[in-house]
Order: C-alpha cells, then sequence, then structure tokens
C-alpha cells in the first residue's frame, strides 16, 4: 500500500495534517450520515470542577485540543483559572488567542516538564498509544503527590473500535494493494514524459480496468465512504486524463498516497492500542508499578449508552 516516504520514523506524522487541518475532536464515527464527532458527553467537565483555582493541568496526546479546551472553559464558566498544557507526538499548529498552550513534537515517554509539576492531568484516546511502562512512569513523575489522571482509553469491543475496523476493511478490500494508484501515476509519468501514443493508451486502458476492479470491490456500507471517495477520485482521472495537467496530477497523486499512508496508519494504531479487559488489568498494572493506583475503572458509554472506551481514574502516591 502507499506509505509516506520518510515519515514513518518521526513519531505522531500520521496525525500531523490531520490537527493541523483545523480539527478538534480526537474521534469520529462512521454513521448512515457520515462520520460524526465522538459525543464525549460530561466525562471531562466534573473532575475539572474539581480542581482548585490556579491548578496546573497536562493533556496528555492532546490533538486539536479539545479536552485542553473543556478545561479552560470549565474553569473559566465558574469563575476561577486552570493552567492547561497539552502535548502531542503530532505537529501542532500555532496556538490563537488566549487558551491552553499547545505542544507539538513532544514524546509521551520523555516530557519535557520538572518532577511534581502538575496538579492533574487527562488523557482522551492518547497514553494508550505511547509504550505504557515508560508513558506511565513520566506521567507519576510529573504529577504532584495525590495528584489525579483521568484517562479514557480505546476499548476494544467500543463502536470506535469497530468502526476503524470496518473502515480499514473495506478500504483494504476496495483498493487491493493500491493497483489502481500505480497504475495512474504510470499513466500521467507517460503523458509528462511525451510517451509514444500506444504506450500512453496502453497504460490508459490499465487505469481503466484498475479502477472497474476496485469499483466492483467497493462495499455498499458507511464504512466504506473513504474507499468510495478514492474510487471516485481515480474514476474521474481516468475518464478526463486530458483535462490534467502531468505535473499537477503526479503530485496530487503523493500527496493522496501520504494521505491514504496516514489514514490506514491511525486506524492500525487505533486498534492496537484498544484494550480488551486483560488489556486493562495490564496496563492498570503497570500504572501501579510506576506510582498510579486506581481510584477507578469503569466502562465509558456515551450520551445514548453506546459503549466508546475505558474510563481509569488513577492517583498519584
Amino acid at each position: 500500500m502507499a506509505r509516506a516516504p520518510g515519515s514513518e520514523k518521526r513519531p505522531g506524522w500520521h496525525w500531523s495534517d490531520y490537527w493541523r487541518g483545523g480539527r478538534a475532536e480526537v474521534m469520529t464515527v462512521e454513521g448512515p450520515a457520515g462520520p460524526a464527532p465522538l459525543d464525549i458527553g460530561d466525562l471531562w467537565p466534573g473532575f475539572f470542577r474539581e480542581l482548585p483555582d490556579g491548578a496546573r493541568v497536562l493533556d496528555l496526546a492532546t490533538g486539536g485540543g479539545q479536552v485542553a479546551r473543556i478545561a479552560w472553559d470549565t474553569a473559566r464558566a465558574a469563575g476561577r483559572r486552570l493552567e492547561v498544557v497539552g502535548v502531542d507526538y503530532a505537529d501542532l499548529p500555532p496556538p490563537g488567542g488566549d487558551g491552553p498552550v499547545l505542544m507539538g513534537g513532544v514524546s509521551l515517554e520523555k516530557l519535557p516538564f520538572d518532577a511534581a509539576s502538575f496538579d492533574a492531568a487527562t488523557s482522551q484516546y492518547g497514553i494508550e498509544y505511547a509504550e505504557p511502562r515508560a508513558a506511565l512512569a513520566e506521567l507519576a513523575r510529573v504529577l504532584r503527590p495525590a495528584g489525579r489522571a483521568l484517562i479514557l482509553a480505546h476499548h476494544a469491543a467500543s463502536a470506535i473500535t469497530a468502526s476503524a475496523a470496518a473502515q480499514l476493511d473495506a478500504f483494504d478490500r476496495t483498493m487491493g494493494g493500491g493497483e489502481a494508484l500505480r497504475r495512474a501515476r504510470r499513466l500521467f509519468a507517460a503523458i509528462q514524459e511525451r510517451r509514444k501514443p500506444e504506450v500512453t493508451q496502453v497504460a490508459h486502458a490499465a487505469l481503466r480496468e484498475a479502477v472497474s476492479r476496485a469499483s466492483a470491490r467497493l462495499p455498499v456500507a458507511p464504512e466504506a465512504e473513504f474507499a468510495r471517495y478514492m474510487v471516485h477520485y481515480l474514476a474521474d482521472l481516468s475518464q478526463r486524463a486530458g483535462a490534467y495537467e502531468p505535473g499537477s496530477a503526479l503530485r496530487r497523486l503523493d500527496e493522496v498516497e501520504a494521505g491514504n499512508a496516514a489514514w490506514r496508519q491511525r486506524r492500525r494504531n487505533q486498534l492496537t492500542g484498544a484494550l480488551d479487559a486483560r488489556g486493562a488489568d495490564e496496563f492498570l498494572h503497570r500504572a501501579g508499578r510506576a506510582g498510579l493506583s486506581t481510584v477507578e475503572r469503569a466502562e465509558a458509554h456515551d450520551a445514548n449508552g453506546v459503549l466508546i472506551g475505558w474510563r481509569f481514574l488513577l492517583q498519584r502516591a
């Protein structure tokens, strides 16, 4: 399949463009009307209301800063102030205006903060992506004694995990290893290089055949929306190849391949990071060894009663 050349070695590469695009929500679930932002309901405000005025809060794997902003807004609505810092592996857009401080390019396994420098911490679908022993040890290190951390982690049986698995399966079955993208690249390279007409004609026919095969494999399901977009994009290239400047078309194909690689990597990471009951036990055991006791462990549900993850409340000794 397509990949982002040289990008895989940079932690968070597959999230950087997502957050730079102005997204705020950390997760969406495919439904009949398309992707819908996850409804996290009142999971976070209650936690932030209990914090004293002036408390320092660290949001791990903050992404677009959704939880960090909830912390900031919850305190402000109560006439208080929280100092909120969000960190993420990915490159983040520059902060704008008043609000939380968001820092990109930060490893959860090596936080750039002094020991015992935060009163509380949060993570919404984030810390489970990290190397757990190192990340939990760092979390314990930067929390002050009796400081608490509220974590919403991926659940192996959640609607989010099921949606990610279905989307990835639909895309991989449809795109079949990226054949149609390779055919499109060969066609526009032939046009750009002014190859003989018969060479270009063969490349054009090969692209049309690859698109036809991909279209035949396309499932009729909401989870196939991204795969459907790719089929329509490639069909347009095959039908209107002469309307595109070849150099521009090739650059766009590079962008599409990099975007596909990032999209697939995000979903693979979701599936790998999702915790079943045994995985939740192991996570909390590691937290205990790092000096974080378990105050609460529960399954989290949205406002409609749909399972969306694990809720872990930890406390520094």
